[in-house]
């Protein structure tokens, strides 16, 4: 059986949203047929990590938008794109932009924090583990048969 190494997560930079992908939008928008709430479909700056995706879907961030006034917007992860529900343009430019972009960059933080501070705990735990074999060796040097 073929194993293929696990790659590490890699990121660049925090995570953020570049703008609304205006061609996802409903095609009927602007005329007297659309609805007044939509999808908004809006692009990542990079693909979101499972710890960020993970804290995105937390009842904290919908306990946010709710306290915001933003009570019947969600937040859902599509690949690339965050699609923000039950909401539309006016309302990003009214100010649920800011919240979410301020959520993002909290959310971004708090990985980034986490994932350090998994990486300081291995690297005690390697030293650690590094120790106690060179003790079982001087040990086990220590040992004579004459």
């Amino acid at each position: 059986m073929t194993t293929t190494p696990v790659q590490p997560v890699q990121t660049v930079g925090r995570l953020a949203l570049s703008g609304v992908l205006a061609s996802a939008l409903p095609h009927d928008l602007g005329t007297a047929k659309a609805a007044s709430r939509y999808i908004v479909p809006v692009v990542f700056s990079r693909r979101p990590q499972p710890r960020e995706l993970d804290l995105l879907h937390d009842q904290s961030v919908t306990r946010r938008l709710a306290e915001e006034g933003y009570s019947d917007v969600e937040l859902r992860v599509s690949d690339r794109r965050l699609l923000i529900t039950n909401t539309n343009l006016q309302d990003l430019k009214s100010g649920l932009a800011h919240l979410v972009g301020m959520i993002l960059r909290e959310i971004s933080v708090q990985a980034d924090a986490e994932r350090a501070h998994r990486s300081e705990e291995l690297d005690t735990l390697g030293l650690l583990e590094e120790q106690r074999i060179e003790a079982v060796r001087r040990s086990a040097a220590d040992i004579s048969f004459d």
